[in-house]
């Protein structure tokens, strides 16, 4: 089982890496989506403690969904929870359909399927970077604090793992939106980044020779 809890600078930059790509194409998706512009970055990536997990989210109520990732096989890769501020959720769905006011029922459904081409787009770059197949699950849209929605998921993943990697990210556009990716990894997909930085990490020390 790989574990994460002792990590290297070069590992870290290469989790940054990965990250970065994943919400530049989440960014990429969302801009067409509004017709805007729109910048995300991952200012910090962090590896916690499953046992910890309370103290890695953020407190407040956000909407969201979580997705289930898998191989070819089928076999579980782990989960991506992309969560929005009630503030954000509710200004991205009102730009939209250009309406201040949506039912909860358009709500709940339009941040379900933002969501949904967020999460295919993080997949889809962050699969290639590491040239491996990941396979999104329909998205499940809950409305709760983080760690109430993924409760249940960790309870099954503290089986297999330890910690978990959180892409903390920012979204701006031409009004403050926040976005949150948080990336819980199973043991074959965790096997499948440790080779990259494995890689990575031999290419570095060669090019300083």
């Amino acid at each position: 089982m790989t574990d994460l809890g002792n990590l290297s600078e070069v590992e870290l930059d290469v989790l940054k890496e990965l990250g970065n790509i994943g919400a530049g194409h989440a960014a990429t998706s969302l801009s067409k989506l509004l017709n805007k512009d729109v910048y995300l970055s991952v200012p910090e990536v962090r590896v916690g403690e499953i046992k910890n997990i309370s103290s890695e989210f953020i407190g407040e109520i956000v909407a969201g969904v979580i997705i289930a990732l898998q191989d070819l096989e089928e076999k579980k890769s782990g989960y991506l929870y992309i969560m929005f501020p009630e503030k954000s959720a509710r200004k991205i769905a009102g730009d939209l359909f250009c309406m201040e006011d949506l039912d909860e029922e358009m709500y709940a459904s339009t941040i379900m399927e933002v969501g949904n081409i967020l999460s295919s787009s993080f997949c889809d770059a962050s699969a290639d970077f590491m040239d491996i197949t990941l396979l999104p699950s329909p998205p499940n849209f809950a409305e709760d604090v983080p760690t109430a929605v993924i409760d249940s998921v960790v309870s099954q993943m503290a089986k297999n793992s330890n910690h978990v990697i959180l892409f903390e990210t920012s979204l701006s556009s031409y009004s403050n939106i926040e976005v949150y990716l948080a990336l819980l990894p199973e043991a074959c997909l965790l096997d499948d980044m440790m080779k990259i930085m494995g890689n990575y990490e031999r290419g570095y020390l060669i090019h300083l020779e």
